[in-house]
């Protein structure tokens, strides 16, 4: 094997973890500060990242709306973030693909709180199968969904959170991914949502920035974060992922917190691992690069490819996988 890009690659990505690295962490002190009774609304709070980022907010004294589809999940996060201290708690039990219907959980955070100062947009529909092995992947209607959850919401909840954040001087972070900076193979349909947020957000940026927006946007490059669910999707599917490209779903959340205060364009974690990727794309020729990322994601013990090995992966692990194909009920049996 010849080791010589790996090498550069692995030069220029670490020269990039430390020349691109933010200001040292924030004291869980100077946190408490800036988070006291501020109100924060977390979208994806049943689990997950949002989930962690509702405790560690509960522990910095913020006041909490929490947003999911499972009304049932959202409670048992409320009575873990009321043990940890906080007193004003809320909960939404919504589904994303009712686009329009988003701005009714901004309309009804105001009305609680009376404002707005961080919007937490962390909501996704995931899904790990390969778009040509499974027919209702391709079905218009499921495609749209997607979007829906994943893009049209996302914009739909920063048009109704602007004048609110506008009055607060707040912030807004949406949870984006590596996915929408480069292709994941057997994810086609999330990274095309992903890279969908990129460019959108990054050109909202451009235009808060122009107005002279005292609102800052945030936009998390996010790569593989061991939380429960997806840790059990990769087990289920036969994969292992190295310890040095494994994100601590704790320490990610604690970084998107801290970014609520630091409030850079883009906050990437694990770190590593996102600027290797990165680095593999632009340098790597587009076969090469595609090449790689399919023996990565082979199977362990197949021969080739390892394609239709991957398609028996998925199907042998139904159960396991309707759990996050799709969590929140985004799969096509609506995840019954």
């Amino acid at each position: 094997m010849n080791y010589k890009v790996p090498c550069i690659l692995l030069l220029i990505s670490v020269s990039l973890y430390y020349l691109l690295s933010p200001a040292p962490p924030l004291s869980d002190e100077q946190l408490t500060t800036h988070l006291k009774d501020k109100v924060v609304l977390i979208c994806g709070a049943s689990s997950g990242i949002g989930e962690e980022l509702a405790y560690q907010l509960a522990g910095h004294g913020a006041k909490l709306v929490l947003v999911a589809r499972n009304q049932d999940k959202l409670d048992v996060v409320k009575e873990g973030v009321v043990k940890l201290g906080a007193t004003d708690v809320q909960t939404i039990s919504f589904d994303f693909s009712d686009v329009k219907g988003s701005s009714g959980v901004i309309n009804q955070t105001i009305a609680w709180f009376g404002k707005l100062d961080y919007l937490v947009s962390n909501h996704a529909a995931m899904g790990n199968s390969a778009f040509l092995g499974f027919p209702y992947r391709q079905e218009p209607d499921f495609i749209e969904k997607i979007f829906r959850v994943n893009l049209f919401s996302h914009i739909e909840l920063a048009v109704h959170a602007l004048p609110h954040l506008e009055a607060s001087k707040g912030h807004m972070l949406f949870t984006s991914s590596m996915a929408g900076e480069a292709p994941l193979y057997r994810m086609s349909i999330y990274c095309s949502t992903k890279h969908g947020m990129n460019g959108f957000f990054y050109s909202l940026q451009q235009e808060l920035m122009a107005r002279e927006s005292p609102v800052s946007l945030t936009i998390g490059s996010v790569g593989y974060i061991a939380t429960k669910d997806l840790s059990q999707i990769v087990a289920g599917e036969g994969m292992t992922t190295p310890a040095w490209a494994t994100g601590d779903v704790k320490e990610c959340a604690r970084g998107m917190i801290e970014s609520y205060i630091t409030r850079p364009p883009t906050m990437t974690y694990p770190k590593l691992y996102v600027y290797v990727h990165r680095a593999m794309w632009y340098i790597l020729p587009v076969s090469s690069f595609h090449k790689t990322i399919i023996q990565i994601f082979k199977p362990p013990g197949t021969v080739g490819t390892g394609y239709q090995e991957a398609l028996e992966f998925v199907n042998k692990g139904r159960e396991i996988a309707k759990k996050l194909n799709f969590q929140q009920g985004y799969g096509p049996d609506d995840g019954k």
